[in-house]
Order: C-alpha cells, then sequence, then structure tokens
C-alpha cells in the first residue's frame, strides 16, 4: 500500500509536468556565421486591435480576446513569381500556401513587419542584413541588396508592378534600426529580398478566471487530488 507522503510527489511530478508542457515556445531569430539574420522561428504576431494587443492576458476585459498567430520566416531574395508564384496565373492564390499570408492585408502585414522587427532589434549587437538562399535569378543575376525585407501586397495587372510593405534599417537608431518602411512597388521580375510566411498555428487569450472562482479544469484537478488524498488516509486509518 502506498503511503501518502508517497503519493503526493508523484502528484506534483505530474502537475508540473502539465505546467512545463503548456509553456508557449519561444521566438528565435537565427543568424549565420556574419551576424545575419537567416530566418526566424515561432514569431508571434497579434492580429487584435492594438490597444488589446498591448495588453497582458491578465489585463484583458470581459468580452476581450487576444488572438496571436505563430510563424516560421524566411527571407528569400529572389523574383517574386519564382517564390510565391505567377500572379497573373488564375489559379494564384494569395494565402500562406504559397507564403504570402497577408496578400491584400496591408494592416496584417505592418504588423507582421513589426514583430520581425522588434525580434531583430532585440539583439545584441542588432543584424544589419536579412539573408536567405537566392531563388532562381534572373540571368545575369541582379545585385541585391538585404538590409530591407518586403512582405507583398497585391498585383497590379495594369502596370506589372507588385506592391509591398517594406522592414528596413536605416541606422535611424542603432539600438532600433529595423523600422517599418513605407510602400514599395517593384517589377514582378525583379528580385529583392521577401519575407516568406508558413503558418504554425493560433493562440486564443481570453481573460482570466474571475478571482477566488478556479477555472473547470482547475476545479475537477482540486476534486481528483482531494478524493485521492482522502482515500489514501482512510485505508491508512
Amino acid at each position: 500500500m502506498l503511503k501518502l507522503k508517497q503519493i503526493i510527489p508523484g502528484m506534483l511530478a505530474s502537475l508540473s509536468f502539465a505546467v512545463i508542457a503548456s509553456v508557449e515556445a519561444a521566438t528565435v531569430v537565427n543568424l549565420d556565421d556574419d551576424n545575419n539574420v537567416v530566418s526566424i522561428d515561432d514569431l508571434k504576431i497579434c492580429i487584435s486591435s492594438p490597444d488589446i494587443c498591448e495588453k497582458t492576458p491578465e489585463e484583458l476585459e470581459e468580452n476581450e480576446t487576444q488572438i496571436i498567430d505563430s510563424y516560421n520566416v524566411v527571407f528569400p531574395p529572389g523574383r517574386f513569381d519564382l517564390i510565391f508564384a505567377d500572379p497573373t496565373q488564375p489559379d494564384f492564390v494569395g494565402s500562406c500556401d504559397n507564403g504570402l499570408c497577408f496578400w491584400g492585408n496591408p494592416v496584417q502585414a505592418a504588423l507582421a513587419i513589426m514583430s520581425i522587427n522588434q525580434a531583430i532589434n532585440e539583439l545584441d549587437p542588432v543584424p544589419f542584413d536579412v539573408v536567405g538562399d537566392l531563388v532562381f535569378p534572373p540571368f545575369p543575376a541582379e545585385p541585391t541588396i538585404n538590409n530591407f525585407y518586403r512582405v507583398p501586397l497585391n498585383y497590379n495587372e495594369s502596370d506589372g508592378l507588385i506592391t509591398s510593405r517594406q522592414g528596413t534599417n536605416n541606422d535611424g537608431d542603432p539600438e532600433n534600426p529595423w523600422v517599418l518602411d513605407t510602400l514599395r512597388t517593384n517589377p514582378i521580375l525583379a528580385t529583392p529580398s521577401y519575407a516568406e510566411f508558413q503558418f504554425i498555428g493560433r493562440e486564443v487569450i481570453t481573460p482570466p478566471a474571475a478571482p477566488g472562482v478556479p477555472e473547470p479544469s482547475s476545479l475537477m484537478g482540486i476534486f481528483v487530488i482531494s478524493g485521492s488524498v482522502l482515500m489514501t488516509i482512510k485505508k491508512k486509518n
């Protein structure tokens, strides 16, 4: 028969494992040997309204929901049509399936750029370049400046231009040089650096339960633990 002092450590170990398993994965900026950004793992982008995104989970009020999307990001330089597919074709879809995610949505594109910039600016020293594997450049290859990356928004059939928001390192602030830049356009056959997003998942954060009222899952856990302890004590007596 197990004694009370043998059961409680096992319960604590199980509870500790549950807590550890629920901790969010951290955003990781991956660098090469020259301190250039090559990719970002598990980038968090809050897509709720700005006032809600600024709050901590504890500050959320009733009926407020914080929605956070997670992405892996790479920065391939190359022609738009070879990275994301050809927007002149009828089967083109501006979705995460071809790495766009924010096609036609300048607000969410700006939020994505701000999240990338924040992750890069938190490094010490702050990297100057973003780099990636060149995707089938035109021949001869065009020179590529890597101290920016673009998030494409839409394609204009009348002039053949891709409109993008841009994340730029302009050295305006040594501690936070990466900033959200103005809209940029470039021909579909040009070779800029893009941010390519792979959607991982979504987290929905709601206000915490009222003080003193355990959440249903927590309440059930309390009942289970209390019942197990009482049964053990009863058997011991």
